[in-house]
C-alpha cells in the first residue's frame, strides 16, 4: 500500500499550484505590425487572403485561419521574411552565380 501512497505524491493536493514553466500568452501583432505586413503584402503583389495566409504558412511555417491568428513575435518574424522575398525580387539575376553574387571575394579585393 506504501507504493501506492508514493505514487500520488506526484501530483499536489494544492489544485491552485502552477508549473514555474508555462509560458505567458502570447501577445497580439500591433496595428503598427499589422499596417507593415498589409504594405508589404502589396508590395509583393499578394492581395487575396488566401494567398496571403499562404504565403504566411511557406514564409514562417504558421497556418492562419484568421489575421487575430498572428501574434507579436510571429509577426515580427513574417514582416523580416516578407522584407527578403521582396529585396530577392528586385535583385537581378543574370544566372550566373559569379556575376550575381553579393560581396567581393578575395580575388576582387587583390
Amino acid at each position: 500500500m506504501e507504493a501506492m501512497s508514493e505514487l500520488f505524491d506526484l501530483f499536489p493536493d494544492d489544485a491552485s499550484s502552477t508549473p514555474a514553466d508555462v509560458p505567458p500568452p502570447p501577445v497580439p501583432m500591433t496595428d503598427a505590425q499589422r499596417l507593415e505586413i498589409r504594405r508589404l503584402f502589396a508590395q509583393l503583389g499578394v492581395v487575396t487572403a488566401r494567398e496571403q495566409f499562404d504565403l504566411v504558412n511557406v514564409l514562417i511555417g504558421i497556418r492562419l485561419a484568421s489575421v487575430a491568428d498572428l501574434d507579436m513575435k510571429a509577426a515580427a518574424l513574417l514582416k523580416s521574411r516578407l522584407e527578403q522575398r521582396i529585396a530577392s525580387k528586385s535583385r537581378v539575376t543574370t544566372g550566373n552565380s559569379w556575376t550575381d553574387r553579393d560581396e567581393d571575394t578575395w580575388i576582387d579585393k587583390l
